[in-house]
Order: C-alpha cells, then structure tokens, then sequence
C-alpha cells in the first residue's frame, strides 16, 4: 500500500469511528460532540484538548435569542474585519438538525492558526462549537476530521438545575430566587429571574458568577481595577458609574460598582452591579443586570445570590 492509500484508509477510518461513536456531554454541558482522537476533556473549560498540540474544542451555550447576534459576529465581513481568511462555509446536518459550519485561516501573536466553528440552536437555545488549533498541527487533526466531529454535535434535553450547580468548584446557599442556566467547571455560572430561559436585562433579570485567575489588586489600586474589569466585561460607551465603593463580601475583602447604562435595542434604561470578591488565590466576579424599573425589587435577591457564595 502507498503512504497516500494509507493516508486515506487511516482518515477513513476515523470518520467511520466519529459517525458510530457516542457524543460526549462535558460536564453540565447540553452540548455533546464526538471528539477527534487525540482530545479528551478538558479541566480547564467546557470542550476537549489535547494540550501537547495546543488543540481544542470548545462548546458554548447561548439563549436562544443570541443567536441573531452570533450569526452576525460570524458574518463574512465581521470575520475579516477580524483578519480571518475565510476557507470555507456552508450548511450541514447535524444530529440534532441543520447547523452552519465556518472555517478559516487567522495568524494570532504571530502564529498561524485554524478555527472551525458550528453554529446551531434548538427552540431554546443557541449552541456554539469552536475548533481551534495551530497549523502545526493540522496533520493530526486534518479539516476533514475536525469537520465530522463538529458534525457530530448533538443537544441533549435540559439538565436538572442540581445537575448543573453540581459542576461548579463552589456551593451556592442561596439563589435568591434566581435559575441557574449554565454552568462550567471552572467556575462560571449565569443565572436568570424569571420563566423564560433567556440571557437579555430588558427582557428578565441576569446574573453571572465568575472566577477570575488574577492576582489581587493593592488596597489602593482596587477602585481603579474594578472599573476596569466592569468597562472590559460591558463595553458600554454609555456607561454611567453611579456609586464605587470598598465593602467585605462573606467576611473577605471585596469592591461594588453600581452602575446604569440602556438597552442597545430598546433603550430602556438599564441598572447593574459588580461585585468582586478578592481572595488570596485569585478574585470572584459577580455581575447582576436588570432594567431599572425592576432593579428595587431584584437588588435584594442578587445580594442574596452573592452572599451564599461559599468555597468547597
């Protein structure tokens, strides 16, 4: 046999192992993919790696009226404003219906990267996987391998909420009142108040939990640090800090930003509040939206939500 036909018979073989084989659900995740070999899951994130060959698969869950947005942050024009050759994109079917499938070329700090996306959602939510991984190592992970396991995706019905708080390296005492919708081992969790299972302030209140590997600010440095980090996660040019202030938060030092802005959409006028948690390891970012004629009434139970917080 030629290295060519041997090339093509090991390929072969790995798509008829992808097509037969089982998707895998990363923890908390509705999102099961069958991963290429070589990536198992991940401990960092929701996805698979293989850290040798800096390859890996990550999976997003969205609501489902994100997706306009996504398809958009994954147009033609936004992916080459973003330096992205674009090698591909067309419409595939999946277990779970039809998804789009994008690929391309983009050189990231000088190195010559590949990314594949799937974008697809279900009647209540909107569902992402990422395929990134450097030229290097697309001869272990050639395009047509990568495309059958994106292929693969497939979306589970909803986890119980206790299946979903089970994933995270914390416990949570209290909810206020809140659900849980997503969760991710490394700690991020959002939440929402309301029927819907939506991740829009004007249309229910949203919250997020979010541990962030950092090292803390100084004492005097921590006002400035935490508007930084709000101005970063928002992105507001209409932003208005209302009140700034140190206060402990579980018996640790922590910071609260409370602030306005308005809906991009509707403009109604919007209210939010961060708090950080400051710890010796790193800091914990919580972040509550709502839309100002809801924030007396849903302010209480985000402060209920912060302070269950409790480290396993």
């Amino acid at each position: 046999m030629t290295f060519i036909r041997l090339l093509l018979a090991l390929g072969l073989a790995l798509l008829s192992s992808i097509a037969f084989a089982q998707p895998i659900f990363p923890p908390g995740s509705r999102i099961g993919i069958v991963p290429p070999p070589g990536m198992t899951a991940s401990d960092r994130f929701q996805g698979f790696e293989d850290r040798a060959r800096g390859a890996m698969l990550v999976v997003t869950e969205l609501s489902v009226q994100s997706y306009a947005k996504v398809e958009k942050d994954f147009s033609d024009e936004q992916m080459r404003a973003g330096g992205m050759e674009l090698i591909a994109r067309e419409t595939i079917e999946t277990p779970g219906g039809p998804a789009q499938l994008i690929g391309a070329r983009v050189a990231e700090n000088g190195v010559a990267m590949r990314k594949w996306a799937l974008l697809t959602r279900t009647d209540d939510m909107t569902a992402i996987v990422v395929a990134v991984l450097p030229e290097t190592a697309k001869d272990a992970y050639p395009d047509a391998v990568l495309r059958a396991a994106l292929g693969s995706t497939f979306i589970r019905t909803k986890l119980s909420p206790g299946d979903v708080i089970a994933v995270l390296p914390y416990r949570l005492g209290d909810l206020g009142g809140f659900r849980i919708l997503r969760a991710s081992p490394d700690g991020t969790a959002v939440f929402t108040f309301g029927p819907n299972d939506t991740t829009l302030p004007v249309e229910q209140p949203y919250f997020l939990v979010a541990p962030r590997a950092v090292e803390p600010p100084q004492p005097s440095e921590r006002d400035n640090f935490a508007r930084r980090a709000l101005a970063t996660f928002i992105n507001r040019p209409e932003l208005r800090i209302v009140a700034s202030e140190q206060i402990r938060i579980g018996g640790q030092q922590g910071h609260e930003i409370v602030a306005e802005s308005e809906d991009d959409r509707t403009k109604d006028p919007l209210m939010m509040v961060q708090w950080l948690r400051f710890g010796s390891g790193g800091l914990v970012q919580m972040f509550g939206i709502a839309r100002k004629d809801q924030w007396a009434g849903v302010l209480p139970r985000m402060r209920a939500l912060r302070d269950g917080f409790e480290p396993k």
